[in-house]
């Protein structure tokens, strides 16, 4: 495993399994496990990941699933409530890598407008999109858009609309953004179920 005594800072325990490179005991490998995975969920609500940051995100998730269920394989080094902890956390991990895999972008460019569910005066802006996941997306876009706000997405031509809440704004150049989103009330808005080849029955 490399280290002699545990990663964390002031501990003289021996490591019994590994999280990023690093060596832990049990209980700081619990504690190192638990807090990456409260700052991963924390994260995906506000983005959704792409490229090498899925890719990094599904690795830890992945050794975190691993490690954890070698370590309650050895039950006798666990007592029944570690056992509790590191099958809820494995539980709570596995179900992190499933919405990540689920959740999955699309490079997909197609007009969509976009505009405020509170705006009265219907102003609308004719836009595109960058990506699209089952549950979001992601637009270019010269509107001000806040963070948490509710907003209208639109294919255009056919009216069919959805409900989402804008997840991030980052800017790109002068009047220039991308806005990420989540969808709140459709389960297919993009009809990726459809687009999806259909499985072979034996």
């Amino acid at each position: 495993m490399g280290e002699v005594t545990c990663g964390w800072p002031a501990c003289s325990s021996k490591p019994e399994a590994t999280l990023d490179g690093r060596g832990f005991c049990r209980i700081h490998f619990y504690d190192k496990a638990a807090k990456s995975l409260d700052e991963y969920r924390a994260r995906l609500q506000q983005i959704e990941p792409a490229g090498t940051d899925r890719t990094a995100i599904l690795k830890f998730l992945s050794e975190l699933i691993s490690k954890t269920t070698t370590l309650v394989a050895g039950a006798e080094l666990l007592n029944p409530q570690q056992q509790d902890q590191f099958l809820t956390l494995s539980k709570s991990a596995a179900e992190l890598y499933k919405r990540v895999l689920r959740h999955a972008r699309i490079r997909r460019n197609m007009p969509i407008l976009v505009y405020r569910e509170t705006d009265s005066t219907g102003k609308q802006e004719l836009t595109n999109t960058v990506d699209i996941s089952k549950q979001g997306g992601c637009v270019a876009t010269s509107g001000m858009w806040k963070t948490g706000e509710k907003i209208w997405i639109e294919k255009p031509g056919n009216q069919l609309r959805t409900l989402a809440r804008v997840a991030w704004v980052k800017k790109v150049e002068l009047s220039q953004f991308l806005m990420g989103f989540n969808i709140l009330d459709c389960e297919d808005f993009w009809g990726l179920e459809l687009a999806l080849p259909k499985k072979k029955h034996r």
